[in-house]
C-alpha cells in the first residue's frame, strides 16, 4: 500500500482548483458580533428552535470525524489532491460545529441528548465509511439537508447573527457537494473506461446507498413535527426537496462520468461540477450555486 508520494504530480486540476478556493474562502466564529441584537425572544419559541438545530449540530460533528477518517485513506491511495481539500472539509466542519455551540448559547439552551433523540444520532451513524465514494453517496444527503435549511433560516431572517451562519455555511456546503460530483464523477470515469459493468455496479451500490440513508430521515421529521412547523418549515416541502436533490445530484455524478468515459462533453454543467439552473428550496427560492 502506497501511504504517500514523495513527490506528488498534483494532476486532478479541478481537486486542486476547489482547494485553492476553500484556502481563499476561510472564516472564523469569531468574525460573527455574537451581542448583535435581534435574537429570538420568547421561551417557548426558544425552545422549538434548540430542537430543530439538534440535528444541524450533531450533523455538523458526525461530519468533522468522519471527514478526518477519508484524510488518510485517500493518503493510502495516494490520492493528496483529495487529501488536500479534504483538509479544509475538516475545518469548514470544526467551524461549523464552534458556530452552533456558540448559537446554543446565545439562545441560552443545549441540543436534545440522544436518550430524547434517538432519530438524528441514528441518522448520522449511517453515513460513515471507509470507502469514499460510499461515504460520500452517504454524505450526500446530509449535505443536500444542510443546504436546504440554512436557505430557509436565511430566508425566515429568525436572526441576525443566524443569518450571517446560514450565508457562510451556504458558501462552505457549495464547495462540499462540488467535490462529492467531481470526486464521484471521476471515479465513475475511471471505471466506465474499465468496462460497463464495473461503472453500473457502483452506480447501483451508491444508489441503494442513498436512499438507504434517506429513509432515516423521515423518523427525524416526525419527532421534530411541532417544533419544525413552529419555527417557519415546512416538512414535507423540505423533505421531498432533500429527496429530489440528493438523487438528481448523484445520478448527474454518474451521468457525467459515463459521458467522459466516451469522450462526451459535458455540456450545461457549472464548472466546479454543480448542476446549473439551481434547484428550489421548500419556500420555492433558488438553491445557491457559489
Amino acid at each position: 500500500m502506497r501511504i504517500y508520494n514523495v513527490f506528488p504530480r498534483l494532476t486532478r486540476t479541478r481537486q486542486m482548483s476547489l482547494w485553492h478556493k476553500a484556502l481563499k474562502q476561510q472564516w472564523s466564529a469569531t468574525d460573527l458580533d455574537w451581542k448583535a441584537p435581534g435574537a429570538p425572544r420568547g421561551d417557548g419559541f426558544k425552545d422549538h428552535l434548540g430542537r430543530v438545530l439538534t440535528p444541524v449540530i450533531t450533523g455538523e460533528q458526525s461530519a468533522l470525524y468522519s471527514v478526518a477518517t477519508l484524510i488518510p485513506i485517500l493518503g493510502g491511495n495516494s490520492e493528496v489532491e483529495g487529501q488536500f481539500y479534504l483538509g479544509t472539509w475538516v475545518v469548514d466542519e470544526a467551524r461549523h460545529t464552534e458556530l452552533f455551540v456558540r448559537y446554543y448559547e446565545r439562545l441560552g439552551r443545549e441540543p436534545m441528548s440522544i436518550r430524547k433523540f434517538p432519530y438524528g444520532y441514528l441518522f448520522q451513524s449511517q453515513i460513515g465509511s471507509t470507502e469514499p465514494a460510499v461515504w460520500l453517496a452517504g454524505t450526500l444527503v446530509s449535505e443536500v439537508l444542510a443546504k436546504l435549511v440554512m436557505e430557509e433560516f436565511r430566508r425566515l431572517d429568525l436572526d441576525p447573527v443566524l443569518n450571517q451562519i446560514a450565508e457562510g455555511i451556504l458558501a462552505d456546503e457549495a464547495r462540499h457537494l462540488a467535490f462529492n460530483h467531481i470526486y464521484l464523477e471521476e471515479r465513475f470515469g475511471g471505471l466506465f473506461r474499465e468496462g460497463e459493468r464495473a461503472g453500473r455496479d457502483l452506480a447501483e451500490r451508491l444508489e441503494a446507498r442513498l436512499e438507504a440513508v434517506m429513509a432515516h430521515v423521515a423518523p427525524i421529521f416526525d419527532h421534530l413535527d411541532a417544533d419544525l412547523r413552529a419555527v417557519g418549515l415546512d416538512r414535507d416541502l423540505l423533505y421531498e426537496e432533500m429527496r429530489r436533490e440528493a438523487r438528481e445530484r448523484l445520478r448527474t455524478s454518474i451521468e457525467r462520468g459515463e459521458r467522459a468515459a466516451a469522450g462526451v462533453p459535458a455540456a450545461g454543467m457549472a464548472t466546479e461540477g454543480v448542476p446549473l439552473g439551481g434547484a428550489s428550496t421548500a419556500s420555492g427560492s433558488s438553491a445557491s450555486q457559489d
